[in-house]
């Protein structure tokens, strides 16, 4: 006799939905509200076909960043934490998805409508355990910071709740949030019917004609156009568009700090990274000299606004689905739609010859004399500029090794990841973790600072438990270094005392590492660090922490610009 079908649950249709949406690993925290779910995921004999990984992390904050990360790079991911005290501790990472455009799935367990929960702490006027009183606090949080936010109280709601939550995100490139009432674990529910349907944006043809031909039209007469490659490009799959509109026009580009590495910068067309006037100078000056720039696909944050507002009225940008062209705005214009429409009513118009083209890649020396033989973040990063390797993936964190990490040349695209817009410090280690399930291939390179690193040390206890193997620089210089530079430059130019709240205490980050099951070295002068750089590189199969000791009056040249908007100086000859 064929053995009875199991039931076919909320937990087993939300593991099969996920699962063809693209996802293959969920980074957790238990919780009791939301424990029944993990047992769903960890039962290989259930749900044959669409199974998933469950990777248990040290803390809610670990879990959506490595979420976050994962889902740069394999188009969505998903975080799992319990009600209340996980929920409320998930929604850093979760606002930084929103920011920056990734679609994490946030899943909450919650209390139900049990004879344990609502009803009997009614009754009984007792508060349940991780909640406010307000059964819809999570919720409500997250509906500022994602596509949809949404509670499943009844099992026969839930595959369509379920359905339209995951096609907002994977339509929007938005996080959702997605709490369900603990009991509907095993609640049967019907199955999936027909392949997940993800709602396409709503496109306004007319529009996306005329925002294609006005900017057309501004193109031909421009003397020096240039493209600003953004981040949608890449969260919405346009790369090959994208470099196809630069090869057919000839017009150069530069990209943000958030979507450096859209494509690999071998590209001829690429001129560099622009940061404001903390870019190198060849970067600096072309987009000083372009009389018309193109922002496509890109979101432009106060470390633009030097250029934002003296351009403003000679910008086009295409974002969100909006097109502005000076003062002028096209709505109901996705960024596929009008790529396509700007190429088409570019053709004929002939390939340009380059007016500008790619200076040598630069790291600014030290600002002031240091022993020779010490590691200050100049030397370190030229170090870099010939150590890193293609199949790496750049990860700095937001300190003071991201504005000099992003002059590093990336030859393969989303070969840099950074948290640029949001800029939670801390990101960028536990990002490595995510990073490194989603593209085992690609080993994950970190440059943290010591405060940033702190928030989050325990991400390293994760990666040697699932046996990852990121390359983790700890630069440590017991400051917040980009803070004292921000609110204090002359901290670093004049020797004035560091701001007292910046100042953080010295660990022993190597001696940690192999308390959490890792390996780590420490490096204090250019001779230790090359052996140490020989060393990680060699061991493909640990993760490893080197700590870099830096004299604590040290910044890159590159913090003191965004700090003072001073811009960069021609290189030195000779």
């Amino acid at each position: 006799m064929k053995p009875l079908e199991p039931f076919f649950t909320v937990s087993d249709y939300l593991i099969q939905r996920l699962h063809e949406a693209g996802l293959r690993d969920v980074f957790t925290v238990p919780g009791d509200y939301v424990a029944r779910w993990f047992d769903y995921i960890d039962d290989k004999d259930r749900n044959d076909g669409y199974q998933l990984t469950r990777l248990g992390c040290r803390s809610e904050l670990e879990a959506g960043y490595a979420a976050d990360a994962y889902g740069r790079i394999n188009g969505i991911s998903c975080a799992a934490v319990t009600y209340g005290v996980g929920a409320f501790s998930l929604l850093n990472p979760v606002a930084g998805s929103y920011v920056e455009r990734v679609p994490t799935v946030a899943i909450s367990g919650s209390p139900g409508t049990s004879d344990t929960d609502r009803p009997f702490a009614r009754t009984y006027k007792i508060l349940l355990h991780h909640a406010t009183g307000n059964y819809e606090a999570d919720r409500n949080a997250y509906e500022d910071i994602t596509a949809e936010a949404i509670i499943i109280s009844d099992a026969r709601q839930a595959p369509a709740m379920i359905d339209g939550a995951l096609g907002a995100a994977l339509s929007q490139k938005r996080p959702v949030y997605i709490e369900l009432w603990r009991q509907l674990w095993d609640a049967e529910c019907a199955r999936p019917v027909g392949a997940l349907t993800i709602p396409a944006l709503p496109v306004d043809q007319d529009a996306v004609k005329a925002a294609a031909a006005h900017v057309a039209g501004l193109i031909k007469t421009a003397a020096n156009p240039l493209f600003w490659g953004g981040i949608e490009v890449q969260r919405y799959g346009l790369q090959s568009a994208f470099a196809g509109l630069v090869d057919q026009t000839g017009i150069p580009y530069v990209t943000s700090l958030l979507a450096k590495s859209v494509l690999a910068e071998t590209h001829p067309g690429f001129i560099g990274t622009y940061t404001g006037p903390s870019s190198d100078y060849s970067t600096y000056t072309t987009v000083e000299n372009a009389d018309m720039v193109v922002v496509t696909g890109d979101l432009l944050t106060d470390d633009y606004e030097g250029f934002v507002s003296k351009d403003f009225s000679q910008m086009v940008v295409a974002y969100d689905g909006t097109v502005r062209v000076g003062e002028a705005y096209y709505f109901q214009v996705p960024l596929a739609a009008f790529i396509s429409a700007l190429s088409d009513a570019l053709q004929g118009t002939g390939k340009r010859e380059p007016w500008a083209v790619k200076g040598p890649a630069v790291i600014d020396p030290d600002f002031k004399p240091f022993p020779p033989d010490a590691i200050t973040y100049a030397r370190f990063f030229q170090r870099m500029l010939t150590w890193v390797d293609a199949d790496m993936t750049l990860v700095p964190d937001e300190s003071s090794s991201m504005y000099v990490s992003c002059n590093i040349p990336v030859n393969r695209a989303n070969g840099f990841v950074s948290e640029a817009a949001w800029g939670s410090i801390g990101y960028a280690s536990a990002a490595a973790l995510g990073l490194s399930v989603a593209a085992p291939d690609a080993r994950p390179v970190v440059f943290a600072g010591d405060g940033g690193f702190q928030m989050v040390a325990q991400t390293v206890s994760t990666m040697a438990l699932y046996r990852r193997n990121p390359i983790i620089f700890v630069m440590v210089n017991t400051i917040y270094g980009i803070e004292q530079a921000l609110t204090n430059d002359k901290a670093y130019t004049e020797g004035q005392p560091f701001n007292a709240f910046n100042v953080i205490p010295y660990w022993d980050y190597a001696g940690l590492a192999v308390a959490l099951g890792a390996k780590g070295v420490r490096v204090t002068t250019l001779t230790e660090l090359e052996n140490a750089l020989t060393t990680v590189k060699a061991d493909l199969d640990s993760v490893w922490l080197v700590q870099v000791n830096l004299p604590a009056d040290d910044i890159p040249q590159e913090i003191l610009r965004l700090a003072t908007n001073e811009p960069p100086s021609p290189p030195a000859v000779g």
